[in-house]
């Protein structure tokens, strides 16, 4: 499911926050009409274009690809135009600090802040089921839980690619000779301006070449220890270009030889979105780095040109690749990478990460022509602790058995020195997302790991395809990612007879929680409507797509505009959805 980002640290400054994970897409079972030309809004950078990496050897796959016939991407002819309220306003989003997409095992409130959450019961049906999905509350813009049921899936290993911790993906990894350019010079005063110019150039430039002698020459003490992991953790995720920025807003002067400034750091990896040339996305042909925001202390040199950084602490919350070394699977379409000493699990994980990337990848070319996302990157491991270190300040008010989550990751900030291959963006701008999966996710076994891949990878590449979001709510986007879920559990069948899916969907109709109406935001709070409020929200798009709407179209422009699903059909000209005949359709689809 879903999950949207808590509320912004008190110590960041406007600006800084990250940008929050987008929802999902589904995969149309029927050929739909195609819908006018959509214009993307406008965004505040942009950046010359860059090739994704080369692919690895395609991995082999042991099911079935439903059939579906070929279409374009639908168009729309009205521009696109995004609306950014304040901070507190629960319909949009407007640039919450550490977003989030969590995948949890029960419903959940959307807001800004976290609060309790209550523990689900499990729905009562053989086989036994996994405890249900929850949700996260928040008061930033608006916090969903992910969805966790079961997905019959048999699989076969695919071909993969070790990356090991001390491996060498870079030709210039190896370079430890300092240039010698001539700065590193005293400071004529102990006060004055820190421009930076010549410290920020020559780092982003050995980020482009991956020379780690040049970038880490302008590192000292912890600080050094710290970059030295980060660089390595590169290398195992195999990154091919990375930038560092400061944050826009800050003092430029410094005092006693020394400044505090809050910058980003980030990479293009092996798993993260490179948006082909040929998309009409906005950031086509750029790659995406996901980047954290830390504190760097600076010990100025140049009269304010250059410096060292004697300190570097991480602002909000850190990524895997900040805390301990790491091990990564590189396949076709897949990352899975852990910590080095649960090398066993990644490489035990990696071939269902294929298996539902690719899944995910090749519904989206199928359905729309394009795949923004070509790789999705995963982090697991069986350790509660490390689990709730990735990406999460404060675990207070996550519900215990939390199975995975969906983290949108913020952009380099605009800088002159940063590669024009990368997108860049404030706030309002993400860089893709990034998949966590805790022991919970693990423990019911592959079939259900393998559902909460393909459930998150989705919200993954909606959040690449509409890179600003407005918060459309639950049933937008739980619903978009339980449709999904449902045709990959039915072979392009949603709510198939003998799925976890389909058992549900029927038990919901006999149960009509809502008097037969569409579900709303506060359905995904109570333990008496969770379950039905998620699987009846995929049925709205199950109906919409037998109606014959584009629904990967709806999908978008509700999340662009934040619109409910019937909402965002009637603004593309489609059918108007009734609430009582899309029951209906329910009860003639599913009833026994």
């Amino acid at each position: 499911m879903t999950a949207t980002p808590p509320g912004p640290h008190g110590s960041e400054q406007p600006g800084e926050a990250a940008g929050w994970q987008s929802p999902q897409q589904p995969h149309a079972a029927a050929q739909h009409g195609q819908q006018p030309q959509r214009q993307w809004p406008e965004q505040a950078q942009g950046s010359p274009p860059q090739h994704a990496p080369q692919a690895q050897p395609a991995a082999q796959q042991a099911w079935q690809q439903p059939q579906q016939p070929q279409q374009g991407w639908p168009q729309q002819t009205q521009q696109l135009q995004q609306q950014w309220p304040g901070q507190g306003q629960p319909q949009a989003w407007a640039g919450g600090a550490d977003p989030q997409y969590t995948h949890q095992r029960a419903g959940g409130d959307y807001g800004y802040q976290y609060g309790p959450m209550p523990q689900y019961p499990t729905p009562q049906f053989p086989p036994p089921p996994r405890p249900p999905k929850s949700g996260i509350p928040g008061w930033m813009w608006a916090v969903a839980a992910v969805l966790v049921v079961a997905v019959v899936a048999v699989f076969a290993l695919p071909s993969l690619i070790d990356r090991d911790p001390g491996g060498d993906p870079s030709p210039t990894d190896g370079q430890s000779q300092q240039p010698d350019d001539g700065f590193g010079q005293p400071n004529t005063s102990p006060s004055g301006t820190f421009t930076g110019e010549h410290m920020l150039a020559a780092m982003n430039e050995a980020l482009a070449e991956r020379d780690r002698g040049a970038f880490l020459r302008f590192f000292e003490g912890e600080a050094l220890t710290q970059l030295s992991l980060w660089w390595d953790n590169m290398d195992v995720l195999q990154w091919s270009v990375g930038a560092i920025s400061v944050a826009p807003g800050q003092l430029d002067s410094y005092e006693d030889d020394t400044i505090t400034l809050r910058v980003t750091l980030g990479a293009v990896t092996a798993g993260s979105p490179t948006i082909p040339e040929s998309s009409d996305h906005p950031a086509a042909g750029l790659g995406y780095a996901p980047s954290n925001i830390y504190t760097a202390t600076i010990r100025v040199t140049d009269d304010g040109a250059s410096g060292v950084i004697s300190g570097w602490e991480i602002v909000g919350t850190a990524a895997p690749w900040d805390l301990e070394p790491l091990y990564a699977v590189v396949t076709e379409s897949s990352v899975m990478a852990g910590y080095a000493d649960e090398r066993e699990l990644v490489d035990r994980l990696a071939p269902l990460g294929d298996i539902g990337a690719s899944w995910v990848i090749e519904t989206f070319e199928r359905e729309t022509g394009v795949a923004n996302a070509q790789r999705f990157t995963t982090f697991v491991t069986e350790d509660d602790a490390r689990f709730n270190s990735w990406f999460i300040g404060e675990t207070e008010g996550w519900i215990a058995d939390r199975a995975g989550t969906m983290f949108p990751q913020r952009r380099p900030y605009a800088g002159e020195h940063v590669q024009p291959s990368i997108a860049v963006g404030g706030p309002s701008t993400n860089a893709g997302g990034v998949l966590t999966i805790g022991p919970n996710g693990i423990l019911y076994g592959p079939e259900d790991t393998q559902d909460t891949i393909v459930h998150e990878f989705v919200h993954a590449m909606h959040t690449t395809n509409v890179p600003q979001q407005s918060w459309p709510g639950s049933p937008v986007m739980e619903g978009w990612a339980t449709y999904n879920e449902g045709l990959f559990t039915g072979d392009g069948e949603f709510a198939r007879s003998g799925t976890y899916v389909g058992r549900m969907v029927r038990m919901c109709l006999e149960e009509n929680p809502f008097d037969g109406q569409f579900p709303t935001q506060d359905d995904f709070t109570p333990v008496e409507t969770v379950h039905c409020a998620y699987i009846l929200s995929g049925a709205m798009y199950a109906y919409a797509d037998s109606l014959g709407v584009n629904v990967y179209e709806a999908a978008d422009l509700a999340l662009l505009e934040g619109d409910s699903l019937p909402d965002a059909v009637t603004a593309m000209g489609g059918p108007v959805m009734d609430p009582n005949a899309w029951w209906s359709w329910v009860e003639d689809s599913y009833g026994t």
